[in-house]
């Protein structure tokens, strides 16, 4: 496998990859643009056709093509590999058992599809289907969104579904195992799980139809449950179901923001108005797969759940998680108007508009609708406003956001800051609270202003057309440089007789590898003419002479206070000399223009 990725590096350029996805535009030895990964005006994604990688310096995305693809597309590695040894006409070897398990895979979502296809031609083209068609028209579904979304009806006789796929050889158990049939107790005769229901094609981000959901009709017994899902299944797995994502994705990604809702209904009515960064969480309780899946797109969350929410324990759990993984949460406010976004956009869909334009911070959201619930006007009610948004206050990871919430609590409750503090401290007892470490030194004896300044330093000197020749012009200053990962790569660039990236690149250690990949392409991230440069690199050596200067003051202040205190005076004598040259390099150097 590893050396069919490394067929794949070979035969496929990285410029030639990314620029069929983005525009990219040449500068100095690399190409730049902006970055498909986060929101930006000034270029800040750098890819290098020397080193085969990019490297993005606005939000920290870097890899190969490989990485790439995968980020860009939202696939995992093995389609990534699959996608790009196809475009380098590379067949690829895989194992029998990878053989089977994929084979199995494919035939699943094969089968699903000629299932999708199946029940939404009897919704829409036979008879059977007339009075779950009439029941979906009157639910506000329109012709195309019954195409878009795929949207069946399963009759109640389970063997027409099943005499059809037989004929198309798929066997029994490629029926069982899909899901969507189970067997009897008794002469283990199949049946149709969602015989006599509305049915709802499960798509992932890709478009592949994994499972199904089914609601009942309006005649359907009583007792039966008005929603139903695919079970577990080998390829369809609810903790990572989004509803509607593989239509949303692109809208999610350009607007930089999720509408998230309940249920199937919810979504389509206001995609069906033209919300189209919307999908449907099929619950009210986020999994972190689906957290981890939306991350991809977005990090910026507006909960458009029913009218109830902020009392549901699930929605809360959701909540926590949700900040957990930093994102920004919002809350769409249907102002106890309507049940569900899919009432509003009905009733009245400017209401909804207006009202999505201007969603609520959650926990402003959460305050309020607390106070809403219990009053503020007798002791019992302030006490359930504390006990249901105080669990949520105190797990808030911004310390000035935390206390702005504090702040408003206290000022709602009519209370005093210390009051609110004191409370919050009871409920965050028993909760982990992150400890601010002090900020590291990445390697003994180098402050981190000081490792700064040196891989500014590096920067620059590999931002030139010739980096050997400029590092030899300043080797004697250069040995300022202390930083043991810096001091390994400058050693073999200052022994190199050229200059190549790649040839360079495999030449260090794997440890030394990103470290340099990062240099190099942080290089272009600030072009400068070779003049300019070299002004620059004579600025930030003095700098960092500089800064080594103020260090080496301070111990040697601390020295001298420790040898006069041992009657030394032989050595304090010494130390002094250094002290005041050190001092007058110092002032030279304060003093220099540059």
């Amino acid at each position: 496998m590893d050396s069919q990725v490394e067929e794949i590096k070979h035969k496929l350029d990285i410029v030639n990859v990314i620029s069929s996805y983005l525009p990219l535009k040449k500068r100095g030895r690399h190409f730049i643009s902006r970055c498909p990964f986060h929101q930006e005006k000034t270029p800040s994604f750098i890819v290098s056709p020397e080193l085969q990688i990019f490297k993005c310096f606005g939000c920290g995305k870097a890899g190969d093509i490989f990485t790439f693809v995968q980020d860009y597309e939202r696939i995992d590695f093995r389609e990534a590999l699959e996608q790009l040894a196809k475009q380098a006409g590379v067949n690829l070897v895989r194992s029998p058992v990878f053989s089977r398990e994929e084979s199995h895979r494919q035939t699943l979502i094969r089968l699903n599809h000629e299932i999708a296809r199946f029940y939404h031609y009897i919704l829409t083209s036979h008879p059977l289907g007339k009075s779950a068609l009439n029941y979906a028209y009157t639910r506000g579904l329109t012709s195309d969104s019954l195409r878009t979304f795929q949207i069946g009806y399963s009759p109640k006789n389970s063997q027409l579904l099943i005499n059809y796929l037989l004929k198309k050889k798929y066997t029994i158990p490629d029926l069982i195992a899909s899901g969507t049939f189970g067997q009897s107790q008794y002469g283990q005769k199949l049946y149709d799980r969602f015989q006599d229901r509305l049915t709802f094609a499960l798509c992932d981000y890709r478009g592949r139809i994994l499972g199904f959901s089914g609601r009942v009709l309006p005649d359907a017994k009583p007792d039966l449950a008005k929603y139903i899902n695919s079970p577990e299944t080998e390829i369809y797995h609810k903790s990572q179901m989004l509803y509607g994502l593989h239509l949303a994705k692109e809208s999610i990604r350009k607007l930089n923001s999720v509408i998230v809702v309940e249920g199937e209904f919810d979504m389509i009515s206001p995609y069906q108005v033209g919300i189209t960064n919307i999908v449907a969480l099929k619950g009210t309780a986020f999994t972190p797969e689906q957290l981890q899946l939306l991350k991809r797109y977005t990090d910026t969350l507006i909960l458009g759940l029913d009218s109830d929410f902020a009392g549901n324990n699930a929605a809360k759990k959701s909540i926590e998680l949700a900040e957990s993984m930093d994102f920004d949460l919002q809350v769409l406010s249907l102002e106890d108007k309507f049940k569900d976004p899919d009432e509003a956009v009905k009733s009245d869909p400017e209401f909804f508009k207006n009202q999505l334009a201007r969603p609520v911070p959650v926990y402003d959201f959460l305050i309020r609708s607390a106070v809403k619930n219990y009053g503020t006007d007798t002791v019992k009610g302030k006490k359930q406003i504390i006990a249901s948004v105080m669990p949520f206050l105190v797990k808030i990871n911004n310390s000035i956001i935390r206390s702005d919430y504090f702040q408003l609590l206290a000022s709602q409750l009519g209370s005093d800051l210390e009051s609110v503090h004191a409370e919050a401290a009871k409920y965050a007892s028993g909760r982990t609270v992150p400890v601010l470490a002090s900020p590291p030194a990445a390697s003994a004896g180098v402050g981190v202003e000081a490792e700064k300044i040196e891989e500014s330093l590096l920067t620059l000197i590999f931002g030139a057309k010739k980096p050997r020749l400029v590092a030899k012009k300043f080797r004697q200053r250069l040995k300022l440089i202390s930083t043991p990962r810096f001091c390994r790569i400058l050693d073999l660039l200052l022994s190199s007789s050229s200059f190549k990236p790649q040839n360079f690149l495999e030449k260090l250690p794997p440890e030394l590898q990103p470290v340099f990949s990062n240099l190099f392409l942080a290089a272009t991230a600030n072009s400068l003419e070779s003049r300019r440069r070299l002004h620059e690199i004579k600025k930030t050596l003095n700098l960092l002479e500089l800064n080594r200067s103020k260090s080496r003051l301070k111990e040697l202040s601390l020295l001298i206070s420790q040898q006069e205190n041992s009657a030394n005076d032989k050595q304090v004598e010494k130390l002094e000399l250094e002290y005041n040259q050190v001092l007058a390099r110092l002032s030279r150097l304060q003093s220099a223009k540059t």
